[in-house]
């Protein structure tokens, strides 16, 4: 079972903190995106997309940080 929130360490709690805030701005910016396209259709969505998919390359790299970092405190741990 998942240790509680209160359990968890300080790096865990603010990585889970910044995974929450970019994938709140993903949603919201693209759910902003595509209304926009259906109100203005000859809006370029270009700068938007792009700006989407840096945000998803963030994530990401955060993800895979993440995972290297404790995976490497599971194996500390092990020996």
């Amino acid at each position: 079972m998942s240790p509680r929130l209160r359990d968890r360490p300080t790096a865990d709690i603010l990585v889970i903190m910044v995974a929450l805030t970019i994938c709140g701005a993903i949603i919201g910016g693209g759910t902003a995106l595509i209304i926009l396209a259906f109100i203005h259709p000859k809006m370029d969505a270009g700068p938007g997309a792009r700006t989407i998919a840096d945000l998803l390359t963030t994530m990401v790299g955060l993800l895979a940080g993440f995972l290297a970092g404790r995976t490497t405190i599971k194996k500390e741990e092990e020996k």
